[in-house]
């Protein structure tokens, strides 16, 4: 058999080999349900949560396709989670979004304020709008800082302005998750957690958790409900 015969058979084989693989890719995915996943920020320390969050999902059966913003990537984010979540695969930023849902742990406090004000100058708000425009669910946790807000070294006003976009997004139809844990977790509710309390419905707390005289006038005067 000749050089250029070899050559051909060669490429025969490669072209066989990767319809196979795609073949069993297919077979083996089938029915499973996919999440497109965005990493914002430059925080290392919300990369405990977010690998939780991850590996829940996958123990669940769902494959994860992982994007990173450009500040996730510099920030060695992207490096830290790859290297403990082997069974993601990565996604092309103009990919077009057919997957079961959007998800976004530990937004970033920059990427917040961008989907509240309708910007789409980058990755997050870019895929987010994409998503809530073909009807997908969009699901966001919030970052220590936003989670913590009232603990902060934040001006009240920027605070009340954090919340606002917050409650924005819940409005625009994404699912926030994680602000109910934040609240059980709190040794002493204050007047300043109340006044950014802009939920509808009630306000859970823990068992033991103490509530300043303030912060009991203020509740009243909101008729939110308490519960333990």
């Amino acid at each position: 058999m000749n050089t250029p015969e070899l050559q051909r058979l060669s490429r025969l084989i490669d072209k066989s080999i990767a319809e196979l693989l795609v073949r069993k890719r297919a077979a083996r995915n089938a029915g499973r349900k996919t999440v497109r996943v965005v990493i914002t920020g430059s925080d290392l320390n919300t990369l405990p949560q977010t690998l939780k969050s991850l590996r829940a999902l996958e123990s669940a059966g769902y494959d994860l396709g992982v994007m990173f913003s450009h500040s996730a990537g510099q920030s060695g984010l992207k490096s830290a989670l790859l290297s403990e979540i082997q069974s993601v695969s990565g996604t092309d930023e103009f990919s077009t979004l057919t997957d079961d849902s959007l998800y976004l742990p530990a937004l970033s406090t920059n990427s917040l304020s961008k989907i509240a004000l309708g910007l789409r100058d980058n990755l997050a708000t870019t895929q987010v709008f994409h998503a809530l425009s073909s009807n997908t669910p969009v699901i966001v946790t919030l970052n220590s800082e936003l989670l913590h807000l009232s603990d902060s070294a934040f001006a009240p006003p920027l605070q009340a302005r954090l919340n606002d976009y917050v409650d924005s997004l819940r409005q625009y139809g994404i699912a926030i998750k994680g602000l109910e844990d934040t609240a059980c977790q709190k040794r002493l509710i204050t007047l300043n957690d109340i006044r950014l309390h802009h939920t509808s419905g009630a306000l859970r707390i823990g068992r033991n958790t103490l509530i300043t005289p303030a912060a009991q006038d203020e509740i009243r005067r909101q008729n939110i409900t308490v519960i333990r």
